[in-house]
């Protein structure tokens, strides 16, 4: 076969011969054009692609911090009420003592208040008749009878014992302290993925300047806790973070910037993306940053991928030409878009989930209420809605702890889950209060769904060293109506069915229709 070609060749004359080569190479030069041109193209979807994919993981990784300092703001307003119910509860039990020995003596009540269980965390104050202090603890507390009225009481206690006053307080900056210690129990704690962590600082001046705040908790600088900071501190870049986050906070009570710091250990520089939220009550600046390195890694990955897949499509248009070039290339795109999904799946799939008891997450609700009222409103069939929340676990929390409290929430979900069908769904609202979406239910079969998610609560019993613990659960259930104009028309419905239970004495179900 080849000798036969070249025979014809050598046949041609020199004027076919000099048309053949010129037609050759004018093809072989179109052919680098294609492929060069195409090549560029590919190589600037790919760059766009990339920068896609990182622009994405971005606002991603934002919802992250912004949920994970919203879920700490949640938990420094539970261990605010869980202190505050423990001093108070102090005051009533002195109250309470003194109540019930009332002959004590001065030296008596001295002795009583000189014990560290009695008077720990506490400001005592006990006056004769004239008015004179007789006893004070901390010793040397300063008191007046305006002190009641100053904001650095939190709450008070007042007892009339014969012929002397005694006054209890807890001090504003007591329940704070107790606040930050457990605080800074729970952030050294904690663990996140990809170097993140999160830190507070607390504000001193909202005018900013060169001690506008003091660094509280920082579990990667424990040592600086307690440094005082400046709005003028430049990070390695000659930014002013500080400035920019205080700024944002007075405007908006949040903010997301950014900040450039040297690498321990390296002369590489760093960036970091992060946000702050205000916690106006304590003047405390709640934030989390991630750094951009960990972003940058996806973006590396999605660029090297796509060079991989221009080298490929190199080879393809070479050996096939136009056509097999023009495959290649849609390939590619589908390769690309393929990797964009499968690098975002896991993180969306973690801000889908609650982590505790794994059932669908208060942001995956949101989003789901929101399409299931749209079809609703498209006609697109009933949809119901239970609104339940435990009775009394704080109880449950504040006398066997929070982990018993953990193990409670998980296996109620886990019963739940049992009781209801599959094509229905478990949210975690916040806390102990869930949220439940019966697909298709009818408003004739409800009832029968609702006692069995009653049931199902009523049968979790968890067994600790010394106890049992059991709990109930009240349920407030609706439907979306026609003149709803959003979903949360219909969460406010089943809120009220919810509060009309607990009224009317927990552990029942109510349906507004």
């Amino acid at each position: 076969m080849f000798n036969r070609i070249l025979h014809r060749y050598k046949d041609l004359d020199q004027v076919r011969k000099r048309y053949l080569g010129f037609g050759a190479g004018l093809f072989l030069v179109f052919a680098i054009i294609v492929a060069g041109i195409f090549t560029e193209r590919i190589n600037s979807l790919g760059e766009t692609y990339a920068e896609y994919t990182r622009n994405e993981i971005i606002n991603i990784k934002k919802d992250f911090l912004k949920d994970t300092v919203a879920n700490t703001i949640q938990a420094v307003d539970k261990i605010r009420s869980r202190q505050e119910g423990i001093l108070e509860t102090k005051l009533d039990r002195i109250v309470g003592y003194f109540q019930a020995y009332p002959d004590l003596e001065l030296d008596d009540m001295v002795r009583y208040f000189s014990q560290p269980d009695n008077s720990h965390l506490l400001d005592i104050v006990i006056e004769d008749a004239s008015g004179n202090i007789v006893f004070s603890s901390p010793e040397g507390l300063p008191f007046s009878k305006q002190i009641k009225e100053e904001e650095i009481i939190e709450f008070s206690r007042e007892l009339q014992y014969g012929r002397y006053i005694i006054s209890l307080f807890v001090l504003r900056d007591t329940v704070k302290g107790q606040i930050e210690l457990e605080l800074r129990e729970k952030v050294y704690r904690e663990i996140y993925f990809q170097e993140a962590y999160l830190w507070v600082n607390e504000i001193l001046d909202y005018n900013g300047g060169d001690k506008y705040a003091k660094r509280l908790i920082h579990p990667n600088l424990k040592e600086t806790e307690g440094t005082l900071l400046s709005t003028s501190t430049e990070d390695i870049a000659g930014n002013l973070p500080y400035l920019e986050e205080l700024e944002g906070i007075r405007e908006d009570g949040e903010v997301f910037f950014t900040y450039n710091f040297k690498k321990l250990e390296s002369d590489e520089i760093g960036e970091k993306l992060s946000y702050a939220r205000l916690y106006q009550d304590y003047d405390w600046i709640i934030a989390m940053g991630i750094y951009y390195d960990t972003i940058d890694a996806y973006y590396e990955s999605a660029r090297e991928a796509s060079e991989r897949e221009v080298r490929k499509s190199m080879v393809v248009l070479l050996g096939s030409g136009l056509v097999i070039l023009a495959i290649g290339m849609v390939w590619f795109l589908i390769l690309e878009e393929r990797y964009f999904r499968m690098s975002n799946m896991e993180l969306k799939e973690e801000l889908a989930t609650d982590e505790l008891t794994s059932a669908k997450s208060r942001r995956a609700g949101m989003q789901r209420l929101k399409e299931r009222f749209n079809r609703f409103s498209s006609g697109g069939g009933e949809c119901a809605i239970l609104l339940m929340d435990l009775d009394d676990f704080k109880h449950i929390n504040d006398t066997y702890g929070h982990d018993a409290g953990d193990r409670v929430l998980v296996e109620v979900v886990n019963s739940i889950r049992d009781s209801i069908r599959e094509t229905d769904t478990i949210y975690r609202w916040g806390g102990e209060e869930f949220v439940i979406l019966l697909d298709g239910m009818n408003p004739d079969s409800i009832q029968t769904v609702i006692s069995k998610v009653l049931e199902a609560v009523k049968s979790v019993e968890i067994e600790l060293e010394h106890a049992k613990v059991s709990v109930t659960t009240s349920i407030g259930a609706t439907f979306f109506r026609e003149g709803d104009k959003s979903f949360e028309d219909g969460l406010k419905r089943a809120d009220l069915a919810l509060y009309e239970s607990k009224k009317g004495g927990k552990g029942i179900g109510t349906i507004r229709l």
